[in-house]
Formats: C-alpha cells, structure tokens, sequence
C-alpha cells in the first residue's frame, strides 16, 4: 500500500489553491493598523524609494478590498474545484 498515491495528492494541491487566497484575504482584512503601515512602508520603498508615498487610508481600503476579493476567488475556487461533483446530478432515463 502506497503512502500518498496522486489522487491524494492531486485533492491537498487543490485545497492549497483554495485556501490560500482566502488565508491571505483574511490576512489583510485583519491585520492591525501597525502592521498595515509596516507593509505599507515596505512596499513604498521598494517601489518608490519612499517610505510615505501612498497615503494609508487610500493602502488600508485597498487592502480592505483586495481581502473581501480575494475571499471570493477562494470561495469560487472551492466550489468549482471540491464541491461541484458532490452537488451535481446525474439524469434519470
């Protein structure tokens, strides 16, 4: 007996594409203020070589959009990829 054969490894990968959007959604839907300026800054200086150069309420609805988009990607990721065969029905002749 196989210890991981590909049917189980082909259903992890697609719950790792599933899940992952949603956890990085919640993540940045989450996160403290602290934390929302810490990426903030990070992502100006390697961008734009500026710590400051995106005002943060502008960077915290982004990311505040970018969370509740991505949790939607992972909600459609999961139907279509694990819970479509389980609802679909098969004609009756």
């Amino acid at each position: 007996m196989e210890l991981l054969n590909v049917g189980f490894a082909i259903l992890l990968i697609k719950i790792v594409i599933c899940v992952m959007p949603g956890v990085l959604g919640i993540f940045f839907i989450a996160s403290s203020e602290e934390t929302k300026r810490h990426m903030r800054s990070t992502l100006c200086n390697q961008l734009f070589g500026v710590s400051n150069a995106i005002p943060y309420p502008k960077f915290a609805r982004f990311l505040y959009i970018s969370g509740t988009i991505l949790l939607f990607i992972s909600i459609g990721l999961t139907w279509f990829l694990l819970f479509r065969e389980m609802f679909e029905t098969t004609p009756v002749a």
